[in-house]
């Protein structure tokens, strides 16, 4: 028996298709849903994939009428549940329109006479332990029954959370420490910052690219030091005096939290280098509760602030308020991508509130007028 496959829009195509090909005594063996592939299924109709072959003439006439009628049936469920399924309007897009109508928010459900607020920063990233306390705040200054208007609620709640905002503190020695675990992006973002500081502040810069228990294999960084033409050292005496810079920025490897003897490795190489600021840089799509862990192991060796990076791979910008509620550090940069300049934003309540509910994305800033001076660096020193 050979069997023939249709892919059809809708019945009508496939009972057109499979006359053409097989004539009017086929039988149909099995019909199923054809979905499409990847984001296409948003926007195309699902098709049905239809199997049919043509019966040999020795068969009984009696054999192929309960064969059709029965595969006449499937493709009528078949049809039904697609058409259902078109209809009908998904759960998610469901959830979206009871979070977010506009300029007014919604009302609230009439079930529910409780803040609603809570759930929301939950979903956005936000530990229910925090969401918690946010909600308990809201309380006890606005009472027990929230406004009418959702937007109302996510305004009061945003309140709260910049109240808890800490501001970052900036050294008058100009000596910045980046530290984190491995695979965070930390010469990423000391690239960034670097061309922020020599390109668009005109500030005179130098990096010191340091080994620690194992040895700094951060190649590109020398190089894009050697593209800004600022001066890299490798190994630095004990003692050594900062270079004649507004800035000095230093890299080190990347430390493991769970490696005792290579986070007091590092703690010993921050106590040779007093008065400067220590930066945690963190991977941004990490869990929060493992982001909550390592800030707090940094926090240990002294680490004055964070910069978030990978944003670019996260949506859920509410678990960054989890660094402000759970922990002593001050957010300080956010950056996304790979790419230099790139993305490299300074942290505020703000910016992450407007992407988290929601809006266009405040984290394109400054990247155009790095981009432009990269350029013309790169022209002056061709000619």
């Amino acid at each position: 028996m050979q069997v023939h496959t249709f892919i059809a829009e809708s019945a009508a195509d496939a009972v057109k298709q499979i006359r053409e090909t097989l004539g009017a005594e086929a039988v149909v063996l099995n019909v199923r849903r054809s979905e499409s592939e990847g984001f296409s299924r948003l926007w195309q109709k699902p098709r049905i994939e239809v199997l049919a072959h043509l019966p040999d003439k020795t068969a009984a006439a009696s054999e192929s009428e309960p064969s059709n009628v029965l595969a006449l049936a499937e493709l009528r469920e078949e049809l039904r549940e697609i058409r259902e399924k078109i209809q009908t309007p998904s759960s998610a897009a469901a959830d979206l329109s009871l979070t977010y109508d506009g300029a007014h928010g919604v009302t609230r459900p009439a079930a529910d006479g409780g803040w609603r607020v809570g759930d929301l920063l939950t979903n956005g990233g936000l530990l229910p332990l925090y969401a918690g306390r946010v909600v308990e705040e809201l309380r006890s200054i606005h009472g027990e029954i929230p406004p009418e208007h959702l937007r109302h609620e996510i305004n009061m709640a945003f309140e709260i959370l910049r109240n808890h905002w800490r501001p970052t503190v900036t050294a008058d020695s100009g000596v910045h420490v980046f530290v984190g675990a491995p695979g965070a992006g930390k010469t990423t973002a000391l690239c960034k910052w670097l061309a922020q500081a020599s390109l668009v502040e005109g500030k005179s810069a130098a990096v010191w690219r340091l080994d620690g228990r194992v040895a700094n294999t951060a190649e590109s960084l020398s190089i894009f030091c050697e593209i800004l033409g600022v001066p890299v050292e490798r190994c630095v005496t004990r003692g050594a005096r900062k270079p004649d810079a507004d800035m000095l920025f230093i890299d080190l490897p990347g430390v493991n939290t769970a490696d005792a003897s290579t986070m007091d490795q590092l703690a010993h190489q921050l106590s040779l280098l007093p008065g400067a600021q220590v930066h945690l840089v963190l991977n941004g799509a990490y869990e929060p509760a493992l982001m909550l862990s390592q800030v707090r192991a940094f926090e240990a060796l002294g680490a004055d602030d964070v910069i978030v990076t990978h944003l670019d791979e996260e949506t859920r910008w509410g678990k960054l308020w989890n660094l402000v509620l759970g922990t002593n550090c001050s957010v300080r940069y956010l950056a996304a991508g790979q790419n230099i300049p790139g993305d490299f934003a300074v942290a505020t309540p703000e910016r992450i509130f407007t992407t988290q509910f929601p809006g266009k994305s405040p984290l394109l800033q400054s990247e155009t007028h790095v981009a432009d001076a990269l350029l013309n660096r790169e022209w002056t020193n061709q000619k």
